[in-house]
C-alpha cells in the first residue's frame, strides 16, 4: 500500500485554511443583524423578523460547526500522516536489520 504523506498533510493544510475561513465567515455574518421593525411594525411582520433571527442563529453554528469539523479532519490527517511516517520509518529499520542478519 503506498500513502503520499505529502498530499495528507496538504490536504490536512486545505482542511485547516477552509475552517479559518468558514470561521471568519461565521464571525462576520454573526456580527450583522436585521434593524428591528425593516419589515414594518404589524405581527406578521414581527413574527417574520424573529423567525429571520432564529435562522440567522441557525446559521451562524452551523458555521461555526464546520470550522470545528474542518479543524478536526486536518487533525486527524496529520496524525495519519505522521504514523503511516513511523511504519514506514519502522518497517525499513527492520528490514535494514533483517538484512545485515542474512549478510
Amino acid at each position: 500500500m503506498y500513502v503520499d504523506t505529502d498530499l495528507l498533510r496538504m490536504g490536512a493544510d486545505f482542511s485547516k485554511s477552509a475552517g479559518e475561513i468558514a470561521k471568519r465567515g461565521a464571525e462576520e455574518f454573526a456580527s450583522t443583524a436585521l434593524p428591528s421593525g425593516i419589515f414594518g411594525n404589524f405581527d406578521a411582520a414581527n413574527d417574520f423578523q424573529s423567525a429571520l433571527g432564529r435562522a440567522h442563529e441557525a446559521q451562524t453554528a452551523l458555521m461555526r460547526s464546520h470550522r470545528d469539523k474542518l479543524d478536526s479532519l486536518a487533525a486527524k490527517a496529520n496524525v495519519g500522516a505522521a504514523a503511516f511516517v513511523r511504519q514506514d520509518e519502522a518497517s525499513e529499520s527492520a528490514v535494514r536489520a533483517a538484512g545485515d542478519d542474512i549478510a
